[in-house]
């Protein structure tokens, strides 16, 4: 870009077009074929063009010249602005932050004009995602902070704007594609908003702002459904963990919508080439996600349902679900801080928030309904994800069933149908355990054991509770019933410790934090159990209190020597040590009375 003071400003203009041409095609397609021993090849090409642009303007800019400095400025920031990004693809920080600095003093006088107000948006986007990519979530907020303010400011002044590729393409007026650029600018200064806010671990104002980019998205009609989709139905994971079941609910209803919108467009243009042929494929595989996140609902409902229930037999008045009880700090005016304002407002939903409720669920016939909801979604996932090609997910599927039938269950008074539940969750674990090789998936076979334990002393504890209530003396079958879902339990409890130890069955010196609560756990199931198994015999009563006392004192001895364990299993360790206590003397007692037969 050659400078003379006789240039005029087409002139100018002309030559920053053409050369600006060059560095978007090296940034925008050359790039993209770059070889792989000089990944950075074009960039470095277009930043050396950038470079001499650079310096020619800052000529231009400090000669007596009569041209309009405000585009002068503009033109300049844009080339500043784009070095300041290929330093950081680059990875040059340093560079970055300078070039990126220079630029924000060179425009912030101007930042009310409409040729500036887009670039210098962009620069603060880019400054924020800089100190983010620092670890410093604070000063990139500083940053994203000042790009909002200015944005809102600027819309209160009516003016288009003009963005440097309406200068370049000499139109000579704004046009929609300008007020795009400015309000896309501003999209990504709300997404970067919520990363930074979600690093600072404030979850709730991240999810808001990352419910508003999706908003927009849509408003502008500027998204690719499928990513939309998925984004709309993981951010609905997060309400449903606050019970804001409302909000949560309208995140998937418009993750299902979009993608009933583009699966008909894809069928529209049916055709047997590839490119259509994977899009029909990631359509598949991203449908059977948004049915996961649509079943973690239901057991998310069912879940809270029931914790409240259980803690707060006193409150049940309190029966919020959109999160109208949380405060947020809305300094940033991001949703006038009403929580009920977290929908999509242009696009209708009620085909699939009519399927289910949004409320705490009370009864069993209030619960049967989001269950069956659950089980349609389960099997929606399990058309894709199948045990002989994606094992680990199909495994989660059985999982989440089973905790389905497990919630079904507490809202069941009947205590045969309450079995039943029960063994529906057995017949399905065991014959996933049946299928999967513990050598490859030891973390899951582990998981399945340990909820088997958990399901035969459910059952358990019914059928004792039902002898304890009634009169009639108990049936052999019953004791033997009640002696097998003992053994039962034991067994898978045993096969989970025994996971955890090595191939000479030592369990290691210290456990896995992870593994503690587990590990204790089984421990204390298989000492409660092994004393409710009913024997006449002496011998093997013996038996069963000597493996309840082994059991005990393996949880004292696992707590006494781990600090951490102590710490977490405070209740258990205290009972255990109760039991470790007491246990020796009973079992003196029956072999007194066995030696007394003898």
């Amino acid at each position: 870009m050659a400078v003379s003071n006789a240039m005029t400003e087409k002139e100018i203009i002309n030559d920053f077009k053409e050369n600006y041409g060059k560095v978007r095609k090296l940034l925008d397609e050359d790039s993209k074929n770059d070889p792989e021993n000089e990944p950075y090849l074009s960039k470095y090409k277009a930043k050396e063009i950038l470079s001499s642009m650079r310096d020619s303007l800052k000529k231009v800019i400090n000669s007596e010249s009569n041209l309009d400095q405000t585009k002068l400025l503009a033109m300049q920031g844009a080339v500043l602005l784009n070095v300041g990004i290929i330093d950081m693809e680059t990875e040059d920080f340093a560079s970055s932050e300078k070039v990126l600095t220079e630029a924000e003093g060179l425009l912030i006088e101007h930042s009310s004009k409409p040729e500036i107000v887009t670039t210098l948006i962009n620069v603060y986007n880019n400054l924020g995602i800089l100190w983010s990519n620092r670890d410093e979530p604070e000063k990139a907020k500083s940053f994203l902070l000042k790009a909002k303010e200015l944005y809102e400011t600027f819309k209160c002044t009516l003016q288009m704007p003009l963005p440097i590729d309406h200068m370049v393409s000499n139109s000579g007026e704004a046009v929609v594609g300008d007020f795009m650029l400015l309000e896309k600018a501003h999209t990504l200064t709300l997404y970067y908003l919520a990363q930074v806010y979600g690093s600072l671990k404030e979850n709730l104002k991240s999810a808001i702002y990352c419910h508003v980019t999706l908003r927009r998205q849509l408003q502008y009609s500027d998204f690719e459904p499928i990513d939309w989709a998925l984004n709309s139905a993981t951010l609905s994971q997060f309400f449903a963990e606050q019970n804001g079941f409302y909000q949560s609910r309208h995140h998937l209803a418009a993750a299902s919508t979009i993608l009933d919108q583009y699966e008909e467009k894809l069928h529209e243009s049916v055709s047997d080439d590839e490119v259509f042929l994977a899009k029909l494929e990631t359509l598949r595989h991203r449908s059977a996600d948004v049915a996961r996140c649509w079943a973690k609902y239901c057991l998310l409902l069912m879940m809270a349902s029931k914790a409240r229930l259980m803690n707060d037999a006193e409150r049940l008045t309190e029966a919020i679900t959109d999160m109208s009880n949380l405060t947020l700090d809305d300094s940033e005016n991001i949703c006038g801080g009403d929580m009920k304002t977290v929908t999509f407002s242009n696009i209708d939903v009620s085909k699939y928030e009519s399927k289910i409720t949004d409320k705490f669920l009370l009864t069993y016939q209030d619960t049967r309904g989001v269950f069956l909801c659950c089980q349609t979604w389960l099997n929606k996932a399990k058309e894709y994800y199948k045990l002989d090609s994606l094992a680990s997910d199909y495994i989660e599927l059985v999982q989440d069933s089973s905790q389905s039938y497990s919630y079904l269950a507490f809202f069941e008074e009947d205590d045969e149908r309450r079995s039943k539940m029960h063994k529906r969750r057995i017949d399905m674990l065991e014959d996933l355990i049946k299928e999967i090789n513990p050598t490859y998936y030891l973390q899951y076979c582990r998981q399945l054991w340990f909820e088997l334990g958990e399901v035969y002393s459910d059952i358990l504890n019914i059928k004792l509770d039902k002898l304890n209530r009634t009169k009639e003396k108990p049936t052999p079958h019953a004791l033997n019933k009640i002696n097998l879902l003992c053994e039962k339990s034991i067994e898978n409890y045993d096969h989970f410790l025994n996971s955890v130890k090595d191939k000479n069955g030592v369990f290691p010196a210290k456990l896995d934090f992870e593994l503690i609560r587990p590990v204790v756990s089984a421990y204390a199931f298989i000492g409660r159990n092994s004393m409710k198994r009913i024997a006449v015999d002496k011998q093997v009563q013996l038996s069963h209190v000597s493996k309840s006392y082994e059991s005990y004192n393996a949880v004292v001895e696992i707590c006494s020597n781990d600090p951490d364990a102590a710490a977490m299993m405070q209740e258990e360790f205290s009972l255990c040590s109760e039991m470790v206590k007491i246990l020796p003397i009973k079992v003196k007692k029956l072999e007194a009375e066995l030696n007394a037969q003898n």
